[in-house]
């Protein structure tokens, strides 16, 4: 990859600056900030999706660790506006930093790989996000996960406790399905937009339990959810196939109510 492929121009308290990539991806070695916090969301043919309730979140969460915000909602709206004309494609992953004294917001091309739709594998992982209520730029448990997962050509990594308890994925939230039933965890997992709109909207009743890793050979239907990327359905955690290893009819029609609820 070029030098030039891995610089990013991001907006900075309302005035364009040019970063290496790594510079702007908590977790990494390079990342240029001490502390702060992050939203990922998506657009849609150039519109945001969920904004409100990604600022919601983020405002919420820098309440919470008496991080001050440099500047209003508003105006962190406009600068991912304004972000996100500047970039020249209508499916965009736009990423919001807040840190001490400074908002950054940049936008990156969505590059969604429709394959996932399908089902994807995933591995599990003995990690536990440190702070998993809110998005802080503290995220290198999570990266090293995922970057795990790559490396197995999995989509993602599923992790656990020491009692082998199943609480997210590295970038996701996890809902299972066992006897036509829709469960999720009810704590001790990020409050993931996806998984909030999934919580309000899906038709299907939804219970809280826990799941344990010995118990992915039992389950019927396996999916993830991300701002990114939506509902995944899961096919496959490490040798173990989910359901008949397809996505299943509760997945699908969720996913389907999905794309109708971005649009709204």
């Amino acid at each position: 990859m070029s030098k030039k492929n891995k610089m990013v121009k991001a907006m900075v308290n309302g005035v364009w600056d040019i970063f290496q990539k790594d510079q702007l991806q908590p977790g990494t070695a390079v990342f240029s900030f001490r502390s702060g916090l992050y939203e990922t969301l998506r657009t849609k043919n150039y519109q945001p999706v969920f904004l409100d309730l990604h600022l919601d979140r983020l405002l919420r969460s820098a309440e919470s660790i008496k991080l001050k915000p440099y500047f209003k909602r508003e105006k962190i709206k406009q600068m991912v506006n304004q972000v996100i004309r500047d970039f020249d494609k209508p499916e965009q992953r736009i990423r919001i930093l807040l840190v001490p004294e400074k908002v950054i917001v940049y936008a990156r091309s969505l590059n969604l790989n429709h394959s996932i739709y399908k089902g994807v594998s995933t591995i599990t992982i003995p990690a536990i996000r440190k702070d998993p209520h809110i998005k802080t730029t503290n995220y290198h448990v999570c990266l090293n996960a995922y970057k795990k997962a790559i490396e197995k050509d999995c989509f993602d990594a599923i992790l656990l406790d020491e009692a082998g308890q199943v609480f997210e994925g590295s970038r996701s939230n996890i809902f299972w399905i066992y006897n036509d039933k829709l469960y999720t965890r009810e704590s001790g997992v990020l409050p993931g937009i996806t998984r909030q709109i999934v919580l309000k909207k899906s038709p299907f009743k939804l219970s809280f339990s826990t799941l344990n890793s010995l118990d992915f050979c039992r389950l019927d239907e396996l999916f993830l959810t991300n701002s990114g990327s939506g509902i995944i359905p899961v096919v496959k955690v490490n040798n173990s196939h989910i359901g008949k290893g397809m996505p299943g009819p509760i997945t699908i029609q969720l996913m389907k109510l999905y794309e109708s609820w971005m649009a709204h």
